[in-house]
């Protein structure tokens, strides 16, 4: 039985839990020993450094402390209090939410949420307060839970906290709004560590509580600059007016343009944490995965869909690829804007002061209606209640929003008009726009193409990462795009690009797409990956060597594919209450064969998440390997019960149904799965193949379709011929063969059916 192939999720939040620290008993004896080796090791005997609280700031900084204390990073989040109830009023009038109603109410002592039975969930803290307020209520196994109704600080009202989260789909399916109990609204497991400062989540898989605890609410002064103890110390110890030689804290203008970058990314990123760390000087690379445009909470050309963060748009403006830009430029530390007003256009000074100079003829807009360059570079996109500014800093691309159905500044303020009109008046205003925009168009169409499955674009997409200059982003989500390909490029370049693509991205991207076990093949590629400098490629590396027994690696890898492999088991228990970490070991352990190990992670993620099919899909895998098929079919017939239809579910049920000999319900499936995704080759493939020698007819339209989806595979080629020939219908199993060696497909099977005929 051959089920799906294994699936790596798509994960939704950008956060990076602290651990519980293992306690680990040892004698007097020894400790004392540690204690004298670690300090002859240290030389100087340098004091541990502790966090302070931004309050032992003020002292020296009082300036510094004022502006960023009511900031919203300072208040990223707060306690109930009376002066944050003088800015809530009230909400007397229900709002409907997940079909119950609510109402907020509030004194200065405490608030509430209360339900249509009269039950009242205090809050306990607020969050944000930039575009809105979301209010956590604390419930009795430690999660603190985004309440159904929040307060929107602009429209002054109360709204739907369900409506203004969504989750996207693939397959043309509807947003779906995101229930309150959903974990995605759990604070402890999905936004915490970016609105407090050093945070254990401290979760008890055992029990599946939390006892959470942090340092200080809001983004802090230390949350930049390190623990403050010892510059507190050194810097009340110097004399007056001769600050020490050093101040024993990060000095923001010490780091690097990259370093300053990386600091904010951390919090500013649609990312995956490999570790449970990651502080200022640090390598983002080094700490997390980045989604890319594979995702579907971002349009095909790389503009933000969902709430990303804005890492991905800004790693594609040419104000960043070109070096030198920083977050701090537009911004202040404490998040706010450096440049408002008439003021606002002098953030593009140092690089565009003709075009600021003359903003209105190259805005085109002498009527003054739009003067600010940030109105259409950077237009503001409504999502959740938010607005979200497009960090990309691109020019409005009309041709591009046509073919992949995102905004543009143009049609954005001119609400009455198209995406057409709009290009025909840059066409008017730059008759070379679309000449020069070409490659964005191009890049964007690869991607929305494998999206929807159009594998005819496998070889433009190979030559488009196999560009060493192409953008990283994009290169990235191409490889993860890719379905197993019998293009004889695909797998060359991966291996290559795995050592020596320039971003570390495509490297763990490129890694990912290899398979160790397999393809013997693939393992120098890896080997290299495994010493590569940055972690996130390393541990991607270890993903696919971790099965291989040890007599299969060479000794002068065995060392470090053993620390690589540390890395990625402690990357995949970092987020034990999330339930990515379970399924994506799960993987590893059904490479590793241990199978029952790999099904009870994946009951696990399923137990965690019961609206997602994956740990259902590889569930069923696992237990179809057991050899216990009813354990299998359950998970599956559960995947295709869910709300949102799953090909990949009805895809793998119906091979099972047809391994025992269920014909009728393994066509049923398979038609169900080509109904969801028609680019589905291998279910018209299966299911042509439980229609040959009862319906001919069916038999060779579906391989026509496969052929058609994916036209460089040899396998649906040579069936389609062969069942030609077993019709009795050899000149059509010619003509087959002849237009398949005519675009360069051949394999052993074709070329024995060719002998066989011609």
């Amino acid at each position: 039985m051959s089920l799906c192939r294994e699936h790596i999720p798509r994960v939704q939040d950008s956060d990076a839990a602290g651990r519980k620290s293992q306690q680990v008993v040892v004698s007097a004896r020894v400790l004392l020993g540690l204690g004298l080796l670690l300090l002859l090791l240290s030389g100087c005997g340098k004091r541990p450094r502790h966090y302070q609280g931004s309050v032992s700031c003020k002292e020296c900084h009082a300036r510094f402390y004022e502006l960023w204390e009511p900031s919203h990073h300072g208040r990223a989040l707060q306690p109930w209090s009376a002066s944050l109830a003088a800015l809530v009023p009230p909400q007397h009038d229900p709002i409907e939410a997940d079909g119950h109603m609510y109402r907020a109410d509030s004194t200065p002592e405490k608030g509430w949420v209360e339900d249509e039975t009269g039950r009242q969930y205090p809050i306990a803290y607020a969050l944000g307060g930039k575009n809105y307020y979301n209010f956590l209520t604390r419930l009795d196994d430690g999660r603190l839970q985004v309440l159904p109704i929040f307060y929107d600080v602009r429209e002054k009202r109360w709204r739907n906290t369900t409506l203004s989260m969504v989750r996207h789909f693939e397959n043309g399916l509807e947003d779906r709004p995101v229930s309150w109990r959903d974990p995605m609204l759990t604070f402890n497991a999905a936004c915490f560590s970016c609105h407090v400062s050093q945070l254990e989540s401290n979760y008890d898989p055992q029990t599946d509580t939390y006892a959470t605890t942090w340092n200080e609410p809001g983004i802090s002064c230390e949350s930049c600059h390190g623990p403050a103890s010892e510059h507190v110390r050194v810097c009340r110890a110097a004399p007056a007016n001769r600050p020490p030689r050093d101040l024993e804290i990060i000095a923001w203008n010490d780091l690097s343009i990259g370093q300053q970058n990386d600091a904010c990314s951390g919090c500013h990123a649609k990312a995956i944490p490999l570790t449970a760390r990651f502080e200022t000087g640090d390598r983002f690379w080094d700490h997390f995965d980045l989604s890319s445009f594979e995702h579907i909470d971002h349009y095909a050309d790389g503009r933000d869909l969902g709430e990303n963060y804005t890492l991905g748009s800004w790693l594609l403006s040419p104000c960043v690829t070109r070096g030198g830009l920083s977050c701090t430029h537009c911004h202040t530390s404490s998040g706010r804007y450096r440049f408002k007003g008439d003021d606002a256009n002098h953030a593009c000074l140092p690089c565009h002061q003709e075009r600021v100079n003359t903003a209105a003829a190259h805005m085109h807009h002498p009527d003054g209606g739009v003067t600010q360059c940030v109105q259409c570079h950077m237009p503001m996109n409504p999502f959740g209640g938010m607005n979200q500014s497009d960090h990309s800093m691109r020019p409005p691309l009309p041709h591009l929003s046509q073919a992949v159905g995102s905004r543009n500044a143009c049609v954005m303020c001119h609400d009455d008009k198209d995406h057409a009109w709009a290009l025909e008046q840059i066409r008017s205003w730059h008759p070379d726009f679309e000449k020069r925009t070409a490659p964005e168009l191009d890049r964007a169409l690869l991607v929305k193409g494998l999206r929807d499955g159009h594998w005819q674009k496998i070889p433009a997409a190979l030559d488009f990462i196999a560009n060493p200059d192409a953008d990283p982003l994009f290169a990235a989500a191409l490889i993860r795009l890719l379905p197993p390909s019998n293009d004889p490029r695909h797998r060359t370049l991966l291996r290559d690009l795995a050592s020596t693509a320039k971003h570390p991205l495509v490297r763990g991207a490129a890694a990912v797409g290899l398979d160790a076990d397999a393809v013997p093949g693939d393992r120098p590629a890896l080997f290299k990956a495994i010493s590569d400098d940055y972690r996130l490629v390393r541990i991607r590396a270890a993903e696919r060597l971790a099965a291989l027994p040890e007599r299969d690696v060479p000794i002068e890898h065995r060392d470090r594919l053993a620390r690589a492999i540390r890395e990625m088991w402690d990357s995949c228990n970092l987020r034990l209450d999330h339930w990515s970490s379970h399924f994506n070991a799960g993987n590893i352990l059904m490479r590793q064969n241990q199978l029952e190990a790999a099904a009870a992670k994946y009951d696990r993620a399923h137990a965690l998440r019961h609206d997602i099919p994956q740990p259902l899909i590889n569930g069923a895998m696992a237990f179809a390997r057991l050899g216990r098929l009813d354990e299998a079919e359950s998970r599956l017939k559960k995947a295709t019960a869910l709300p949102e239809p799953c090909a990949e579910a009805h895809f793998n049920l119906g091979l099972l149904y047809a391994e025992v000999g269920r014909r009728d319900a393994a066509a049923r499936e398979l038609y169900r799965a080509l109904e969801l995704a028609p680019q589905n080759a291998d279910a018209a493939c299966n299911l042509a193949i439980l229609k040959a020698g009862t319906d001919y007819p069916e038999t060779f339209r579906l391989l026509r379709k496969a052929i058609e989806a994916a036209p460089d595979n040899p396998r649906y080629v040579h069936t389609l011929a062969f069942y030609y020939i077993e019709a009795r219908e050899p000149d059509l199993a010619r003509q087959v063969i002849l237009e398949a060696l005519q675009r360069g497909v051949t394999s052993p099977d074709i070329e024995a059916l060719r002998r066989q005929i011609f």
